[in-house]
């Protein structure tokens, strides 16, 4: 009976290990591709966003050997920010977290660029972003992680906000793009810049 016991319990545990790690993580790796990423077509009619191009490229990766180039144009002396975005339609209500690599080169000025990952969902297309975007440092690989929300607390949410009253969870099994957004964080008078035309890269976007 003990052995028999012994049987059923190590099948219970393999089973609740595969239900609760089963859903499929995915990932953005940029190997030889864009995996569909690109600049938005409403971002080039913003005077405020100023991502030109988006390409795969070898410069640099933080996972393999590929990785997602991004030219931008920051003036310097007001905000702007460069998106990339993939339209994908995905249900995250088995999911945890999602996180990017972000890498700023050394070239780029100090202390001023950041980053953060941005949602659109529903059947509204509802616009919801990180709370707070993550500084990136110059030369690095900077990651950018955040907490899927999946309705544990009342009110906000600590990790993202949004247009209107509803949260993330409301529409979090119909998630239809993700995006990154590096910002130019400018703000006049205090708070500017050098100018910076060149690239951000993005690579190994995973959702677990």
């Amino acid at each position: 009976m003990k052995v028999i016991a012994s049987i059923f319990l190590s099948f219970f545990v393999i089973l609740t290990s595969t239900m609760v790690h089963g859903a499929e993580k995915i990932v953005f790796d940029f190997e030889g591709s864009n995996d569909a990423w690109e600049v938005p077509d409403w971002a080039f009619y913003q005077s405020d966003h100023k991502a030109r191009t988006s390409e795969a490229s070898d410069d640099v990766a933080s996972s393999g050997k590929g990785s997602l180039k991004v030219m931008c144009e920051f003036p310097g002396d007001v905000w702007t920010a460069a998106v990339v975005e993939v339209k994908k339609d995905i249900d995250l209500r088995e999911y945890e977290t999602i996180s990017v690599d972000v890498y700023l080169p050394k070239k780029a000025p100090r202390d001023i660029i950041q980053a953060r990952i941005i949602l659109t969902v529903g059947d509204g297309w509802r616009f919801t972003e990180m709370r707070e975007g993550i500084p990136l440092e110059r030369g690095k690989w900077t990651t950018i992680k955040v907490q899927i929300d999946k309705g544990a607390e009342e009110g906000s949410h600590p990790d993202w906000k949004g247009r209107g009253e509803k949260r993330l969870y409301h529409d979090i099994d119909k998630v239809r793009k993700i995006a990154v957004r590096i910002e130019y964080n400018a703000a006049p008078p205090h708070r500017l810049g050098p100018r910076y035309y060149g690239p951000v890269y993005v690579d190994n976007v995973v959702i677990e």
